[in-house]
């Protein structure tokens, strides 16, 4: 084996390395951008279900008002979401008493 062979195997199993640590890094990199798209896109999955909750909460208590929907659950619930008007309405009303503002509520979906 001639000198400059035996020179250039070392730089050959460098420049391998490198290139097989490059192409590793891409993939990964690759992989880590689709994994946090895929993480976006259950956040907001979850917030679209959690607003049809909250929607669906608001139809079913409309709907329990209006007499087309009975159920001891939902007239519990619908006492409790009444309780809780009433009290934030109370608060409200002190606040106001004070000189002081409420903040306003954030709309619903």
């Amino acid at each position: 084996m001639s000198q400059d062979r035996q020179n250039d195997r070392p730089k050959d199993l460098v420049a391998d390395a490198l290139s097989k640590l490059w192409h590793r890094s891409r993939s990964e990199a690759g992989n880590a951008a689709r994994w946090a798209r895929e993480r976006l896109t259950l956040r907001q999955l979850r917030a679209d279900r959690d607003r049809m909750y909250q929607k669906l909460g608001k139809e079913a208590r409309h709907l329990h008002e209006a007499g087309e929907l009975d159920h001891p659950g939902i007239e519990k619930g619908v006492g409790r979401i009444r309780e809780l008007e009433q009290k934030i309405g109370d608060l409200e009303d002190q606040l106001r008493a004070v000189g002081l503002e409420p903040e306003p509520e954030n709309p619903g979906p």
